[in-house]
């Protein structure tokens, strides 16, 4: 590059000296032609003094090279391309910073279409590129927007807080600043710098859901060990047989207290992180055997036959927690063992595209949640994208009031065959927000006399 440059530079000196030299034997010519017809000088004294100084600019010429004349011209270039690298290498650096940046960052025009945005905010929006769109088209915040035009009309830096909206929402803060144009001809510029609050929003909802659920949840059975504690202590203090029975109930009671303040606090784990996508590669089809293999003394000891299949030899990988997954499907495997028949029978499957529904002939069945075409819309993908794991058992079913609260926090269908059970009424409440954080579909399908359906969609990690 710079040979290049030296050496165009010495060119085009060269075709400026030829053009001088030319310049100079016309003048020079056209000065002795004037002194002859003015009869100033004789001819011959005129022609040789025209030929001696041809000779000395020739002489001049020849003795002063390209290089001399290029090399003012080609420091000033060089000059000015070292000032222009320097700057360029000082955008790149800035360039570099947005795009480590773990939050999002975007960089408006004075007509509010979008520079720049670094891969944190192109996350945050869902899109692979947004520069030349519209602020308003990218960022759905109004109170952002309205933000921005504020400072790109020339007011203070604003500081607002805002809502996503989605299947989770989340709570974020924006800085707008404007970007100072350095007093050229640039128009103003605004930045736009987002932070995300939900950690924080969650945690402290989380303390306050954990101490409602607690003090609701936890109250029974402590009035009731505190009961038979009195008890004990009482007219029971010196009746082996009583102390026995009351012993093996505060057991009981504590135990589910003590399941009750796990269950509490995984969920609340998930809920923290509810926002943040997974990105582990699993595989769903091996994830659904290791849970098994984890559960057969379960099964074993419940007398419970469970069958495994997997649909096709198309890839199941998805991307995702394996321990919320993991735990999610154990979720769903307990529950089928517990309240599908005595003994139970439980399907699994695994596969690619939409669960299928066993349900195809007899009384219809009822069903919550999210179908497979919603996850594959909400995705933006097609259903033969995804993967699912399908977990059916031949119980009683549901009826049709209970499928759509199945989900809720501590609901229960049956709560004197929940409590029996070991239940706390969190396991479908922990898949469902697993799910949310996965961003999947969970869907209940369930017939009377006919067993329950439950499917557990993801995208396919390509």
């Amino acid at each position: 590059m710079q040979e290049d440059l030296a050496t165009l530079i010495r060119n085009t000196a060269a075709q400026v000296r030829a053009r001088d030299f030319m310049w100079a034997v016309g003048i020079s010519a056209g000065v002795c032609a004037a002194l002859l017809i003015a009869g100033l000088a004789d001819w011959r004294i005129v022609l040789l003094t025209w030929l001696a100084f041809l000779a000395a600019l020739a002489v001049r010429y020849r003795f002063s090279s390209g290089r001399v004349w290029a090399a003012p011209v080609q420091r000033i270039i060089e000059t000015e391309l070292n000032v222009q690298e320097a700057e360029l290498a000082r955008l790149r650096m800035v360039h570099g910073v947005a795009r480590v940046l773990p939050e999002p960052l975007f960089i408006l025009d004075a007509d509010g279409i979008v520079e720049h945005a670094n891969p944190a905010a192109l996350d945050m929006v869902g899109l692979s590129e947004a520069t030349g769109k519209h602020f308003a088209s990218v960022l759905r915040a109004p109170i952002v927007f309205d933000a921005a035009e504020n400072v790109l009309a020339g007011k203070e830096p604003e500081s607002v807080e805002f809502t996503t909206p989605g299947a989770v929402e989340r709570t974020c803060r924006a800085y707008i600043a404007p970007i100072d144009p350095g007093g050229g001809n640039d128009r103003l510029r605004a930045l736009v710098f987002i932070r995300d609050l939900t950690t924080e929003r969650r945690l402290e909802q989380m303390r306050a859901d954990f101490i409602a659920s607690a003090s609701h949840e936890l109250r029974t059975p402590l009035a009731s060990v505190l009961g038979f504690i009195e008890t004990l202590r009482g007219h029971a203090k010196d009746d082996p047989e009583a102390q026995e029975k009351f012993l093996t109930v505060m057991q009981s009671q504590a135990e589910r207290m003590q399941r009750l303040v796990a269950d509490l606090m995984s969920l609340s784990r998930i809920e923290l992180n509810e926002h943040v996508p997974p990105r582990e590669r699993v595989d769903l089809s091996e994830l659904a055997q290791d849970v098994m293999e984890s559960l057969s003394p379960l099964f074993e000891a419940a007398g419970a036959i469970v069958d495994f299949t997997k649909g096709d030899d198309a890839g199941t990988e998805i991307r995702a927690d394996r321990d919320e997954v993991f735990q999610a499907i154990q979720n769903l495997l307990d529950n089928a063992v517990k309240y599908g028949g005595d003994p139970a029978m439980v399907k699994v499957t695994v596969g690619r595209g939409p669960a299928p529904t066993p349900f195809t002939d007899g009384a219809p069945a009822h069903r919550a949640g999210d179908s497979a075409e919603q996850v594959a819309a909400r995705l933006g993908v097609s259903v033969g994208e995804l993967v699912y794991v399908q977990i059916r058992d031949f119980g009683p079913g549901i009826e049709r009031a209970d499928l759509p609260r199945l989900t809720e926090r501590f609901y229960r269908v049956n709560i004197e065959r929940s409590r029996k059970s070991g239940g706390t009424g969190l396991g479908l409440a922990i898949v469902k927000h697993i799910m949310n954080r996965h961003k999947g579909g969970f869907q209940i399908e369930s017939r009377l006399a006919g067993g329950t359906v439950f499917a557990c969609h993801f995208q396919h990690a390509q």
